[in-house]
């Protein structure tokens, strides 16, 4: 018998045994007798009490389990029960009893669907005309949740089922529909209160207005449901990283820009010049991309100005994240591949004499220095019409390089702001001397920098874990996914060569080389030597196979699996994709080089959807960078 079989066997007799327990003691001695007292028509309000006070920790108990059966049993109303346990109990301590009840009630359901699942449906369907299909995927469940709880006629254990079927997590079901139950429990134990504390007269009237209240949702009881149906239809609509750039919300945007300074306050020493002066409209600020967080120390200065950022689109597969970064101005871009999309909002902010803020290397520097620039790029930017300026970073790659396993606290970063290019002057220059200037603006080199500054010192204590991200290949045996890191060592787990980082990033007595930038180079060299002596060279791996998430729960998720094959000519797929055998293959013109993620993967975007390949080995993500480089340079020539 299965694990599954086994806990369903164990809950109904878990059950059974319960109801037994409920049975037993509703009916046990006089336990009966002291709670059909409740409902005698002469019954005083001093009887009441008393009988609640003869009750004792019996009565609390009853009333508790009748509120839970009340939740299970659909049939069962609640209001009695409600309404004695505030007679008898008074306000707060009726609630408090009721709703106790209802926890239990709410969370036997839960646990009942965990191991039933939908088979339970059938038991809790109803006549009630609510798209339950659309809503179970809608955003905005827990609003929906709640409504549910106001609309007439819609048992509470059908919603309980309903929220546990949504995949919400127990905390945030369990509060939910706790709370959606609470008003009701307060209308029914408040008349029961009120009818012993006040007047017969007051308990009536408050008893006829809640009465005309609740006629009056019944009989509008279909338009009620078809708003909710509305509301849940936009709310089903799928998600789409789509996106018609706007101007900054500036509340959001600021409010942001804020809690981005205080991190930055704490985590780096930041310093900042600005030798271009106040900066034009329409403009292009252009920023060398060494750390994931560069956008926050390019906002910090530039905010004032309300820039649209171009950001990579595979953080717009993700819902939540794509809407606040569409708020904040922020638009999508497929990199390293054709993207109209991206084009027409670029045009479009400077149609407005908007400022864009972007890093037009498109992915993040591999061993901290300047990578180049695409060339669809660059005759894009020469061709806008806009002031072109530099914002450069010095500092930011080794404050929180692309394979680091968290920010170096206390790093220091220099920041400077200048004029490339005014309109005027781009008219005036040729392509090719353009081109020129743009390289030599942006061109950095993070080793050079940390050079010409002795005084600096890293002390993270694990400043090398992460360096098998970008170093596959050992110098010492040749052999490839060997390297590890732990701390701030460097080791083969094949020949046990090791070396240390110093606080510099440097490795100790410049064994097996000075940095791993030089170690990085050495692989690059030892990849272009097989490409050049075999025409025919190729990479193959098994890989998982992600897209972009549907749901927008995530940014992509699992699609297939299959292999892959990396050749000068380009990248082919050959495995399943959604359930179904396919093989893709992607021309090298198609796309400029691989995009990859240190100890990640490695993908590239078709139009608005990403292929996001992850090997079994992570570790040989960047020799295929190395790779489509490698041919990327052949194609070109």
């Amino acid at each position: 018998m299965g694990k599954r079989k086994i806990g369903k066997v164990v809950f109904v007799a878990a059950g059974l045994v319960a109801v037994a327990a409920i049975l037993l003691f509703l009916f046990y001695g006089d336990n009966f007798r002291l709670f059909t007292t409740f409902f005698r028509k002469d019954i005083t309000s001093e009887e009441i009490r008393e009988t609640a006070k003869m009750f004792g920790a019996r009565g609390v108990v009853s009333i508790g389990l009748l509120a839970m059966m009340q939740v299970i049993l659909m049939f069962l109303p609640a209001e009695p029960v409600q309404v004695v346990a505030g007679a008898g109990y008074g306000l707060w301590t009726g609630v408090l009893i009721c709703t106790a009840g209802v926890f239990v009630g709410n969370t036997l359901i839960y646990i009942a669907y965990k191991i039933f699942g939908n088979k339970m449906s059938d038991y809790y369907s109803k006549n009630v005309k609510i798209d339950w299909k659309s809503a179970k995927t809608a955003r905005g469940i827990s609003l929906i949740v709640l409504i549910l709880y106001i609309l007439p006629a819609i048992p509470y254990g059908m919603i309980c089922f309903f929220a546990a079927s949504t995949g919400l997590k127990y905390p945030r079901y369990i509060i939910l529909t706790v709370l959606g139950a609470v008003p009701s429990v307060f209308i029914g134990v408040g008349l029961g209160h009120l009818a012993v504390a006040a007047s017969l007269v007051s308990a009536a009237i408050v008893f006829v207005v809640l009465v005309i209240i609740i006629l009056i949702m019944f009989i509008k009881r279909d338009a009620l449901t078809a708003r909710l149906n509305d509301y849940i239809a936009t709310k089903s609509k799928p998600y789409t990283s789509d996106t018609s750039v706007k101007k900054p919300n500036g509340f959001v945007s600021n409010v942001l820009v804020g809690a981005f300074n205080i991190y930055l306050f704490f985590k780096f020493r930041i310093k900042f010049k600005n030798k271009a002066g106040k900066l034009s409209k329409p403009s292009i600020v252009l920023v060398n991309h060494g750390a994931f967080i560069d956008f926050m120390f390019s906002l910090k200065f530039l905010i004032k100005y309300k820039p649209n950022v171009i950001a990579a689109r595979l953080y717009f597969y993700h819902r939540k994240m794509g809407v606040w970064m569409k708020r904040c101005g922020v638009f999508p871009k497929s990199m390293f591949s054709a993207d109209l999309e991206n084009a027409k909002n670029c045009l479009k902010v400077i149609k407005n004499k908007g400022m864009i803020l972007m890093m037009p290397e498109a992915r993040l520097s591999t061993v901290g220095r300047y990578e180049g620039i695409q060339e669809s790029t660059v005759r894009f930017l020469y061709k806008t019409g806009a002031d072109l300026y530099t914002l450069k970073i010095d500092g930011n790659y080794f404050a929180m390089p692309k394979w680091g396993d968290k920010p170096r606290t206390g790093a220091p970063l220099e920041c400077t702001l200048e004029k490339l290019y005014s309109s005027e002057q781009l008219k005036n220059t040729d392509y090719d001397t353009f081109a020129r200037s743009l390289d030599e603006a942006m061109d950095y080199d993070s080793f050079k920098w940390l050079a010409s500054r002795p005084q600096i010192r890293y002390k993270s204590k694990t400043l090398a874990e992460g360096l098998e991200g970008i170093l596959y290949l050992c110098p010492k045996c040749g052999r490839e996914c060997t390297i590890e890191t732990s701390g701030r060592t460097v080791r083969c787990s094949a020949c046990g060569m090791e070396t240390r980082l110093t606080d510099r990033y440097e490795f100790e007595d410049g064994y097996p080389f000075k940095n791993f930038q030089e170690w990085y180079d050495y692989q690059c060299a030892e990849l272009k030597k097989k490409t050049e002596a075999d025409a025919e060279y190729r990479l193959t791996a098994r890989v998982e196979l992600k897209h972009s998430s549907k749901d927008g729960k995530t940014c992509v998720r699992h699609a297939g699996a299959g292999e892959c094959t990396l050749t000068a000519q380009g990248l082919e797929y050959f495995g399943t994709e959604d359930g179904k055998d396919v093989r893709v293959f992607f021309e090298k013109e198609r796309y400029y080089r691989l995009l990859f993620g240190a100890n990640e993967d490695f993908e590239l975007y078709d139009g608005k959807e990403i292929y996001f390949f992850v090997p079994q080995d992570k570790r040989i993500c960047v020799k295929w960078y190395i790779a489509s480089c490698i041919f990327g340079e052949k194609i070109k020539g």
